[in-house]
């Protein structure tokens, strides 16, 4: 199965927590994709935090597949994110390109943000 990595999951998983030990289940048995908006959020959090990011993206880049923007991405995100913010009225644009990877790659999403709990895709850690 194909899963999309929200940045709560590489959190909890890289924090060591029992959530963590889930994402690890996931993260073995899947096919695992991270958008690179996710990429970007864990380095402002990494900084913030002071964890060696370095580590971190090296551990990702090696048992993940690495998803970013294209035309198709680009031009048909404007209409996923007006639709979703209509049920999701405080969802944010982060979260909507996690969203998005999931339904371009036909996947789930693994997250534990609250945003993500009226999301058919998302599996709630």
């Amino acid at each position: 199965m194909k899963i999309v990595f929200d940045t709560y999951a590489w959190i909890e998983y890289f924090n060591g927590t029992k959530k963590g030990h889930i994402v690890e289940k996931y993260l073995n048995e899947n096919n695992v994709l991270t958008p690179s908006m996710v990429l970007l959020e864990l380095s402002y959090k990494a900084d913030k935090e002071k964890w060696d990011f370095k580590k971190f993206f090296s551990f990702i880049k090696g048992h993940s597949q690495i998803t970013g923007l294209n035309e198709n991405f680009i031009l048909s995100f404007g209409g996923i994110y007006n639709k979703i913010k209509k049920q999701i009225k405080d969802i944010g644009m982060a979260d909507v390109v996690v969203l998005q990877t999931a339904i371009i790659n036909e996947a789930k999403i693994l997250t534990g943000d609250k945003h993500f709990n009226k999301i058919d895709s998302a599996i709630m850690l």
